[in-house]
């Protein structure tokens, strides 16, 4: 998936703030005001109406921002992946889980899969039961900014 994909469904194609729907009534704001930061953690979906009050200063302000896209953030990564993340930190390098729960972290580039520590054969296709994943540096920082 794609770093907009992740934005859109995060408020279900929703203005973040207000909940209005409508594509083509909806922008991506850039938390920073970096219009090259398009990294996941400094974007959110706002309509043309809250994206315009908050340029303006009319009642929307950085800090309600911030903690809607803190509340997105956990939405998306699960509470179990922000924890992989901080554990990840802590140990100074990585974690062992099973795949499926942290592949959207590694989608994200805030983990990379290391090595396979389980597998099994399923017929003819192996399935990995157990890997250990590694923190990347925009994982650090996502976790030392957020949490």
């Amino acid at each position: 998936m794609e770093i907009k994909d992740y934005i859109f469904s995060e408020t279900d194609d929703a203005c973040a703030l207000c909940g209005q729907k409508g594509f083509q009534n909806l922008t991506e704001h850039h938390i920073d005001g970096n219009k090259k930061n398009n990294q996941y953690d400094n974007l959110i979906v706002l309509c043309r109406n809250c994206h315009c009050r908050l340029n303006e200063k009319k009642g929307i302000d950085k800090t309600q921002i911030i903690a809607t896209k803190r509340r997105l953030i956990i939405k998306t990564l699960t509470h179990f992946g922000i924890n992989a993340l901080k554990i990840a930190k802590r140990n100074n390098f990585g974690i062992t889980a099973t795949p499926f729960l942290l592949l959207h972290l590694v989608d994200l580039r805030f983990l990379k899969q290391k090595e396979i520590i389980s597998s099994f054969q399923d017929g003819t296709k192996e399935v990995v039961s157990e890997a250990l994943f590694e923190i990347t540096g925009k994982g650090r920082k996502l976790i030392e900014q957020w949490f």
